[in-house]
């Protein structure tokens, strides 16, 4: 997969030749600690191998150092702590490494499983050196394949409670390939750097009577707690003879399921993550949650790289950041349910939880539909879905798309303000006025709407149209609102004869439902979202994507028939009953108050 850095800090892999040229210009010696034992015939070139291209130094038993490639060897240690793979002492090799080598990085290997190409611990050393700009990264594991299957590191199943292997699902994106933070780790293969050994605590009494992968399990722990980070370094893929998720200790079961999220006065906390505070249907979804919760005794934040909005009001505070890393900075030190509310901010919340709080996704599209050329955008969207993260999304079509990458959410539908979009009987509503979004995001589609509304020629009707391009049309039928508040889209819904919209993908699609709560007839294209409350001929027209002769058809049917109008003004206000916000938040209450 080629290199490529998103705002975030997800990276993909890091290339061979930077690696091999870093390692050139960097030389340290490396400590490899030799646990088991094997027959392989190679291991004595990979021995000297190892000790030209790594300057490495072995810790091994007793039994293998006085095996044959050993003997007299001036570059070998025997301690009686190395043992196997799963009696081997790491709070011993700890200590050692302090006593002895304390300025040099330290790979466990398993001599039962296949050596290890030494290309691949040079990549290793180079990720755990450079992959997080701030130097954060203490640990490196590799990825394990055993036969066909390939598991690139574990995820804490936050629903069984359990260690889940990550790596391909059922609709891949090549997720499994993009390097990833981990909370667990293999033995084999495990790169650990001085500066975390210098920093950790480890409790060697505790941990006695552990085998070592519990062990490393609770030094991976220790070093999160300190803020260095354990990475699953997925581009090397090391062969091993059985793969197994690590078992859950007692003291990672506390530490990942105690997450206390009250503030002092005893108000849960609530702090949304967002990329942006502009104008947009999905940030403006977020602030009603965000007022809907405060208004319910919730102690909502928004955290954001930009400032407070001036297109809405909003009842919480807002917090400015810089960068991503300065909030997850800043945010790791809350104690709050941490809401990432676009991919990007996915990492940045996990990251953030690790210690303190409780991460949760709103997920009100499954970003990948905005990468439609761009296969590796695509793949780091699905690389920051994670089982740490409880979830939550507003449309069935949604839930469908989260299930295939392993996720499992709830679903909780978008409100609206009923206080804003509802009929006025004071507003004569015409007979010969098309209202659409202008807007020229290609998901959209506006374009299939306008090409529509050109091909009925001289008897086309008026289009009306709103947004922030003012200049999308040019046409003398053709009039704009630009940016217009709540009251004035609802006196659009209300005096247009129907509300037109052809998106390709919608996450939900609200200005259908709010056109439905104001009376307005809908004409609709299948946009995935809206399939749960879009019923063609029931409470709307629906016509395909890109069928701009039936699409032209529907508007002169529909502009020609007040039968069918009223028809579908009246099932489309039973169907925007449903989703009126006084009746979501019920539901959103109840997700946020049982996390």
């Amino acid at each position: 997969m080629p290199h490529k850095v998103f705002p975030n800090g997800i990276t993909t892999d890091l290339p061979t030749g930077d690696a091999l040229n870093w390692h050139t210009l960097s030389p340290a010696r490396i400590v490899l600690v030799l646990m088991g034992s094997t027959d392989d015939p190679a291991l004595g070139q990979w021995l000297d191998e190892a000790r030209q291209m790594l300057l490495t130094h072995f810790v091994v038993s007793p039994q293998l150092a006085a095996s044959r490639p050993f003997v007299g060897a001036d570059d070998v240690t025997s301690c009686d702590f190395v043992e196997t793979a799963e009696s081997t002492s790491l709070p011993q090799v700890v200590t050692f490494m302090q006593q002895w080598w304390r300025k040099c990085d330290v790979l466990l290997v398993d001599l039962t499983q296949p050596l290890i190409p030494l290309l691949d611990v040079v990549r290793l050393r180079h990720a755990a050196n450079t992959y997080d700009i701030e130097g954060e990264v203490g640990a490196v594991t590799p990825a394990y394949s055993e036969g066909d299957r390939t598991v690139a590191g574990f995820d804490y199943d936050r629903a069984s409670g359990s260690w889940a292997e990550a790596g391909p699902t059922r609709t891949d994106y090549g997720q499994a390939a993009i390097p990833r933070y981990v909370l667990t780790s293999g033995v084999h293969g495990f790169y650990l750097t001085h500066g975390m050994m210098d920093r950790i605590i480890v409790d060697a009494v505790a941990l006695a009577p552990l085998a070592t992968s519990g062990q490393l399990a609770h030094l991976v722990m220790q070093g999160w707690k300190q803020n260095w980070r354990t990475l699953a370094f997925t581009p090397v893929v090391l062969p091993v003879s059985n793969v197994r998720a690590p078992e859950m200790t007692v003291s990672q079961r506390e530490w990942l399921t105690h997450r206390p999220v009250v503030d002092e006065s005893g108000h849960r906390r609530v702090i949304f993550v967002l990329n942006a505070t502009s104008i947009s249907g999905g940030i403006r979804t977020v602030f009603e949650q965000a007022n809907g919760l405060t208004r319910r005794g919730f102690s909502v934040e928004i955290w954001s790289l930009e400032g407070a909005p001036t297109w809405t009001d909003l009842l919480v505070p807002v917090r400015q950041f810089r960068s991503y890393y300065d909030l997850m900075v800043a945010l790791r030190n809350e104690q709050a349910i941490k809401v990432a509310t676009w991919w990007e901010t996915g990492q940045v919340v996990w990251l953030a939880s690790v210690n303190d709080g409780v991460p949760v996704q709103f997920v009100q599209e499954f970003e990948t539909w905005f990468y439609p050329d761009d296969a590796i955008a695509r793949a780091a969207v699905v690389s920051s879905y994670r089982r740490e993260f409880a979830y939550l999304t507003t449309a069935d079509f949604q839930l469908d798309e989260l299930r295939a990458v392993g996720v499992d959410p709830t679903l909780i539908p978008v409100g609206y303000e009923a206080e804003y979009y509802r009929p006025l009987p004071d507003v004569p509503r015409r007979d010969d006025t098309v209202l659409a979004i202008g807007r020229s995001f290609f998901q959209k589609n506006f374009a299939m709407t306008h090409r529509a509304w050109s091909s009925l020629g001289e008897a086309r009707p008026r289009l009306l149209l709103f947004g922030g391009e003012p200049t999308i049309v040019d046409d003398e039928r053709s009039d704009y609102v630009t940016t217009p508040d709540n009251f004035t889209v609802n006196r659009l819904y209300n005096e247009a004869t129907c509300f037109v919209q052809t998106s390709r993908h919608e996450g939900f699609s609200l200005p259908i439902i709010e056109a439905m709560a104001a009376g307005c007839p809908v004409i609709a294209t299948d946009s995935h979202g809206n399939r749960g409350f879009c019923h063609d001929e029931v409470n709307c027209l629906m016509v395909d994507q890109e069928d701009d002769a039936n699409l032209a058809r529907a508007i002169e049917r529909l502009m020609g028939d007040p039968a069918l109008q009223e028809r579908l003004r009246v099932a489309g206000l039973e169907t925007a009953a449903k989703f009126t916000w006084a009746t979501i938040f019920d539901e959103l209450e109840h997700f946020y108050l049982r996390l």
